[in-house]
């Protein structure tokens, strides 16, 4: 009996003391900047766009907050630099945001850079890029990234032919097989590739799109010649690039369906002069930006569905900062459709081959 009533008064005891402690609870954290800074430099681009904005916590609904307020941050100092030369952004304001859903602020303010000519920005280069306030010698945001080097595809490129072998002409691609691109890797991290088809649909222009692959590093299903460490290759899967482009050109009967490439445009002296109807992208990215699509793939969460966050924006050490500046560059392989792709798509009203041929 004696037990019991022990029990009791332990279980009295603890229920007062619970009743006399406060449960207020601090919802909101202490007080922090927060920053956020995008920008990827692309040397084929005119002009280069920075975004910088404040992040906030309000005591209000967040979505309302959001709708309301313009969170881009005007009146700053942006600077990007080789190390010997300088560009100073340009402040735009009242960029509309795409898309213009409702649910954030449609207007927006960026920085520019204007990079033409003697301005243009090089691959292979690095550039670093300052963010001041003019009003605070003490607030800096600091960021950096090498500008991928130029890359060449080395399995497709033009081989001798017309008239004595003195020009140039474009190869086949069979992407009614398996379709394998070798190009040399440069300073990339990672890449993805893409393939265009410019055509005519009764006498209408447009293109269509394969891709872009999924990101890749290394090799995907191919050796690159000789086993060169320069060298990325990546084989593309039996008829799912014809396949993506025959649902988006939907031959059927009276739709007239033509592309640019023909006996007599199929060959140039000029390399540069051959047309670019049917081409394979390459798209390299800085380290930074690998990283930042790596921390952001939907493929890696852990158990409790949290992100890593990765960002190489750099600022003061009682502030949230996030963002990335990276920076791609982009190689472009001229071919042409072999003539069972040509057939099966309808293009340029082509002749069965004779050799099999099916999608």
């Amino acid at each position: 009996m004696k037990i019991y009533i022990y029990k009791l008064w332990v279980v009295i005891l603890t229920s007062s003391l619970i009743a006399s402690c406060s449960i207020d609870v601090e919802l909101n954290a202490p007080e922090k900047d927060i920053w956020a800074v995008f920008g990827t430099l692309n040397p084929k681009d005119s002009v280069q766009n920075i975004r910088i904005s404040s992040g906030y916590l309000p005591e209000s609904n967040a979505l309302d907050y959001a709708r309301e307020n313009d969170l881009s941050v005007k009146g700053l100092n942006v600077v990007l630099s080789d190390g010997v030369n300088q560009w100073k952004a340009t402040e735009v304001s009242d960029i509309v945001k795409e898309p213009e859903d409702g649910i954030f602020y449609p207007f927006t303010t960026i920085y520019q850079f204007h990079t033409t000519g003697a301005n243009a920005l090089i691959p292979g280069n690095t550039y670093s890029l300052r963010i001041t306030k003019p009003d605070n010698a003490d607030f800096e945001l600091i960021a950096s990234t090498s500008i991928p080097e130029d890359m060449t595809f080395q399995n497709i490129s033009p081989v001798p032919g017309g008239p004595g072998g003195q020009q140039r002409c474009l190869r086949p691609a069979a992407i009614e097989g398996e379709y394998k691109l070798e190009f040399s890797k440069g300073t990339g991290a990672s890449y993805e590739l893409r393939v265009f088809l410019d055509y005519k649909e009764n006498g209408v222009s447009k293109t269509a799109v394969y891709g872009p692959t999924a990101m890749f590093s290394e090799n995907f299903r191919c050796n690159a010649g000789g086993g060169s460490s320069s060298s990325r290759c990546y084989t593309f899967r039996e008829k799912i690039i014809l396949q993506s482009l025959y649902n988006q050109l939907k031959p059927e009967a009276g739709k007239i369906l033509t592309y640019g490439l023909t006996e007599s445009t199929r060959c140039n002296v000029n390399v540069n002069d051959l047309p670019d109807d049917f081409r394979v992208e390459v798209t390299a990215m800085d380290q930074n930006l690998a990283n930042y699509r790596l921390a952001n793939d939907p493929k890696y969460l852990d158990l409790n569905t949290i992100r890593p966050e990765y960002s190489n924006i750099n600022g003061p050490e009682d502030a949230v900062i996030l963002g990335v500046l990276g920076s791609i560059n982009t190689g472009i392989g001229k071919v042409r459709l072999s003539s069972c792709a040509e057939y099966l798509l309808q293009l340029n009203n082509a002749r069965q081959p004779n050799e099999p041929c099916e999608l």
